[in-house]
């Protein structure tokens, strides 16, 4: 998958929601050993230019643009 930018989501795989909701985890190392890149079942697409306008927001805007 190739990077978009630099500030990509961070995407919880189920075993480790636990860990990162978990207030009483403050150990560093812990929480970011979690936020790993997450690249199962997913793939990028060119998106509608009507993505950038924020009042858009129905079906059309997930469709891709070949």
């Amino acid at each position: 998958m190739t990077t978009l930018h630099d500030r990509m989501p961070v995407i919880l795989t189920r075993e480790n929601e636990d860990i990162w909701l978990d207030r009483s985890i403050t150990d560093t190392d812990v929480l970011m050993s979690v936020l790993q890149p997450y690249s199962e079942d997913m793939y990028a697409y060119r998106a509608p230019e009507l993505v950038g306008n924020v009042r858009n927001d129905g079906p059309e805007c997930i469709e891709e643009v070949r």
